[in-house]
């Protein structure tokens, strides 16, 4: 027996066997759903408030009032009236509340609020419970415990936070203004506007402009209370339904006020609440910077850090207006007066403000050039000259030995005073900021400062030679993500330097880390920048090969480092040729090991210099000419393509070069093949024979475009998957038909479940066909196993159901998208959310065979087998091929190279270990276009000899971006980690595989990549001495 799971975020089904027996299935359709609900009452959702009719008691109808001041309508609806006060007789027919009663229902409200769930709530029953919720409030004398207002708010703020429409969060919302103008208790007032914050953080998008102006009057007139909680709790609700035009007249000069309040924590909310309105759109005047600039010196830390992230975004706002300087009679762009704000905070006794402060320099890219290279020098400046303190003077007087001559007035007068204004009109803060960043005791300071140092140096090339020798100082840090943070922000600016001899030695000596990514990193870092002379050219590959035979694991980097170098530097490459191929002006040299590593390095320097200067070549020996063909096939993404003679590779590339440009770009011949697989679909003879031909040229051209490979071996994988049904459903179609393999089953099931999980960047026509595409395999796979009679149905027939059942909600759902869009020209009522992306056009339709299929299922009230399939078996019989799905360049497949163990240098070493115990393999892939939910389901298969398989989970912190000279790779990963072997003794070695896969379901994987060998021998165990 088995028993279908269907798994709520995946399309596939998962059989398990060994569970206990399914009496009947059930079609899990939504037109199933619908009949259901039809025929019986709607399954309710928020059942654990019904404890609560027991409280509310019998109340008439008209006993209580709404919001609207209406009396309760029998839906729960309140009517459109005006607003009115509820009557005198408000708890008439209602059970008096004692303290035990109290106590009663504080303890049941305590546990509803832990076991309620609002998921999937129909407005109906939203608006029955909300209105219980509502009449229990009423209920509550304003002088009892207030702990249950409390809770029935909450309640009814979660209500509000799951609300799916428009109208329902405006009921919650009306409940809540109505609840709060007529409520005393101050704690009360605090959660209501607590709960307002929240629900206005999670619907803002359904909350329309009128509700937003009442719910900001409403926490405007609580910003008069007595109590600092509810003060705090009405700012937060102001910045967040505050609209842009209100919070520029009125909300703005009325937080402003609340800056010099006594309590901390409100001027702390005060200046987060008028950040709140400068992110969402409101201007900010720029005389708030005063104010700012002076809160900035509170003695709490919360209320200096909000000061210090207004500073920030009013000198951004108002980068040109002009203050006048606090040092002297001198004015200042509010830019320069903020950064210097902003550098005096990294001086701070908090931390958390020197990260902050660290953080926001490297956003401040409009400051003048002075103030910017000024915090890279501590230097006192006046007018950028140096200004001399008074012991300096002092002891240059002495030193000079020199007698007052009289000739300028009281030149022998006291210099000890002086005027601290005087020194300098930059503030004393800014001088020699950075470096204050970069030696902080604390590694967060400091990865923030060497991060603002980078964005800075950015968009500064004159600040990034200045900050140079500060980043390559921070290679020695004593913290590794420190160094790693240093390098690849030297990596960003290295078009804007030339590295020097003596900056070259510090970075060459972190070569040696012992942290693999460190050095990765250098590699990086190394292949991105510039060196000056042949000397430095020199310091490099020398210590590169050094390291190399240190750390051989880092070929791969390295080689990539070497290619960089030689294309960034081809006429010192070219002075240096000769010297690092040993060659003799006179006497013939030895003919090196092309697969020593060292000398794949200096080849791959020398061949990618010559490719941006071409007369390196006549300096190769004639041995290097055959060595270029070797490297040019095995390794074509680092050798480029050069004019040598007798290289078997040039003619061969020339050709196939010649035949693309004949043959017109990829994209036109895949247009081609594509429509002659259309041209096939029409015909009846020898159908699969040419379904088979156009399957291999999307295979090769994949394979030859990469660019194209992700789009290719989508429709190659569709193809494929459509031909092996072509040929079951002949297997379908009479009786006498052989019934095919189990394997051919499982091939067809593993290449549906390859299209739904290895290919990114579908759109919603190319997830429609996989789908269908799904459908009709396990229709098929069901009228198989029935017809065959030597297996169980059932599991097959589950499969099919959830299969049906899946792609009616998806179609649904999506059907249920396009009709709530607005319409077309229609003003959308508040701002429109950035990261909430247009969902993309969906002409695509189901076929006709998916239609009939699940209008089959749909009319069997009891699926049982045999009934399905005699239901479907016509359908099967008779279905039409399913069309294509058009070409999506954006899509890509998720594949992954294995680099370590080496599949050239395994075969060599064997991994001797004795029988029982443990030998450690170092493993480490690329993986290419993983997404972040891929993770969890990524996994190490290894395949001994006897065909005993174990899966290893690897942790997910052993996933590493890519880094790149960009940045960090959005969806290449790097998979690094250690695997364990062991077994009992054998008798000589033998392999064992190794490969990267995608547990999509228990017992099926999906592998990603060609299994990597390695030699394995346990020995038994020695018996004595």
């Amino acid at each position: 027996m088995a028993l279908a799971i269907k798994k709520r975020l995946g399309t596939y089904v998962e059989t398990v066997d060994g569970a206990p027996a399914v009496k009947k299935l059930r079609l899990q359709t939504l037109a199933a759903d619908a009949k259901a609900g039809k025929a019986g009452n709607a399954e309710r959702k928020l059942t654990a408030l019904s404890q609560l009719d027991a409280y509310v008691g019998n109340l008439p109808a008209g006993a209580l009032v709404l919001p609207t001041g209406a009396p309760v309508a029998p839906t729960g609806a309140p009517s459109s009236a005006a607003l009115g006060n509820p009557p005198a007789a408000t708890a008439t027919g209602a059970p008096q509340m004692t303290a035990g009663n109290s106590r009663e229902l504080l303890e049941l409200l305590v546990k509803i609020t832990d076991e309620i769930s609002y998921e999937d709530v129909e407005l109906g029953e939203l608006k029955e419970v909300a209105n219980k919720i509502f009449q229990l409030y009423q209920l509550q004398e304003r002088d009892s415990d207030t702990s249950i207002r409390v809770k029935l708010l909450e309640l009814l703020s979660g209500l509000g936070c799951e609300c799916a429409t428009e109208q329902a969060v405006t009921l919650i919302i009306d409940y809540f203004i109505f609840l709060l103008r007529k409520e005393v208790s101050q704690k009360v007032l605090a959660q209501g506007m607590m709960c307002l914050f929240r629900i206005g953080e999670r619907r803002k998008h359904l909350v329309p402009i009128s509700y937003n102006t009442q719910v900001a009057h409403l926490a405007k007139e609580q910003l008069r209370s007595g109590s600092t909680h509810t003060q705090k709790n009405a700012m937060l609700v102001i910045g967040r339904f505050a609209t842009k035009m209100e919070g520029e007249r009125h909300y703005v000069w009325k937080l402003a006020f609340y800056i010099d309040s006594q309590d901390s924590g409100v001027r702390a909310q005060a200046l987060h609440a008028l950040l709140t309105l400068g992110e969402r759109g409101s201007q900010l005047p720029a005389v708030l910077y005063k104010r700012a600039v002076e809160a900035m010196k509170d003695d709490y830390e919360c209320v200096r850090k909000e000061a210090l992230r207004l500073v920030f975004m009013l000198g951004n706002r108002h980068p040109d207006y002009i203050i006048p300087s606090d040092r002297q009679q001198e004015e200042l762009r509010m830019i320069d007066a903020a950064f210097s704000k902003v550098c005096e905070a990294l001086c701070d006794l908090s931390l958390q403000i020197r990260v902050l402060a660290a953080e926001l320099l490297g956003g401040m890219t409009a400051v003048s050039r002075e103030f910017l290279h000024q915090t890279l020098d501590k230097k006192l400046m006046s007018n950028l000259r140096r200004k001399r303190t008074a012991h300096e003077r002092g002891a240059r007087l002495v030193a000079s030995g020199e007698w007052s001559s009289g000739k300028r007035w009281a030149d022998d007068a006291p210099q000890e005073h002086l005027d601290a204004r005087s020194i300098s009109i930059i503030a004393s803060g800014a001088c020699g900021a950075l470096i204050h960043g970069l030696e902080d005791e604390f590694l967060e300071v400091r990865t923030a400062a060497v991060s603002s140092m980078c964005k800075l140096a950015l968009s500064r090339p004159d600040f990034a030679v200045t900050s140079l020798d500060f980043l390559v100082d921070m290679f020695n840090d004593e913290i590794e993500d420190v160094r790693l943070k240093a390098i690849y922000s030297l990596t960003a600016i290295a078009r804007h330097i030339v590295l020097r001899e003596d900056q070259l030695e510090i970075m060459l000596g972190s070569l040696e880390d012992y942290s693999v990514d460190v050095r990765e990193g250098l590699h990086l870092m190394l292949g991105a920048c510039r060196v000056s002379t042949q000397t430095c050219l020199l310091m490099v590959v020398q210590k590169l090969l050094d390291v190399l035979a240190k750390y051989p694991q880092d070929r791969h980097s390295t080689y990539a480092c070497m290619r960089k170098i030689g294309q960034k530097h081809p006429h010192l490459v070219m002075a240096v040729a000769v010297h690092l191929l040993y060659v003799h002006p006179f006497f013939e040299t030895p003919e090196r090991d092309v697969e020593d590593p060292a000398y794949l390095c200096v080849l791959i320097l020398v061949f990618n210099a010559a490719e941006h200067l071409v007369p390196i070549i006549s300096l190769l020996p004639t041995a290097t000419h055959r060595h270029y063909a070797y490297l040019r096939d095995s390794m074509p993404k680092l050798v480029p393509q050069l004019p040598i003679e007798g290289a078997s590779s040039a003619s061969a590339t020339h050709r196939i070069d010649s035949a693309m440009r004949q043959a017109g770009s990829s994209a036109e011949y895949l247009q081609m093949i594509l429509s002659h697989i259309e041209e096939i679909f029409t015909m009846t003879d020898e159908r699969v024979e040419l379904l088979q031909t156009a399957q291999s040229n999307l295979q090769r051209l994949g394979a030859i475009d990469a660019g194209m490979y992700g789009t290719s071996n989508f429709l190659e994988t569709f193809l494929a998957a459509q031909i092996q049904i072509e040929q079951m459903q002949r297997c379908a179609s009479t009786q006498r038909s052989r019934v095919p393999l189990k394997e051919s089953l499982a091939a067809l099931i593993r290449n549906c479940l390859k299209l739904q999980h290895t290919f990114s960047g579908l759109n919603y026509g190319d997830i429609l066909q996989v789908k269908q595409l799904r459908l009709r395999a396990c229709a098929l796979h069901l009228v198989l196993v029935v017809r065959d009679r030597s297996q169980s149905a059932l599991g097959p027939c589950q499969m099919l159901l959830q299969t049906a059942g899946d792609i009616s909600e998806f179609i649904k759902a999506n059907t249920k998208d396009e009709e709530e869009k607005p319409p077309m020209g229609a003003l959308p009522l508040i701002e429109p959310d950035i990261s909430m992306k247009e969902p993309v056009s969906r002409d695509a339709q189901p076929d006709s065979f998916t239609r009939q299929l699940l209008s089959k299922l749909d009319g069997i009230s009891d699926p049982k087998p045999g009934r399905v399939f005699r239901e479907i078996l016509p359908l099967v019989q008779q279905a039409p091929p399913l069309a294509l799905p058009p070409a999506n360049d954006k899509i890509r497949r998720c594949v992954a190279n294995i680099l370590e163990p080496c599949p050239l240098q395994s075969q060599d070493n064997v991994i001797k270990v004795t029988a029982g115990l443990i030998a450690a393999v170092p493993f480490v892939a690329e993986i290419d276009n993983l997404l972040e939910s891929q993770k969890a389901d990524m996994r190490i298969k290894i395949k001994y000899p006897d065909q005993h398989m174990h899966t290893v989970v690897p942790k997910q912190s052993d996933f590493k971006p890519i880094m790149t000279e960009q940045g960090e790779h959005e969806t290449n990963v790097r998979l690094r980690t250690t695997i364990l072997l062991s077994h009992s003794v054998w008798t000589e070695s033998s392999l064992v595989e190794i490969q990267l896969c995608l547990a999509v379901r228990p017992g099926s994987e999906l592998e990603l990549c060609k299994p990597a060998k390695v030699l394995f021998a346990p020995k038994p165990v020695r018996r004595g001495i």
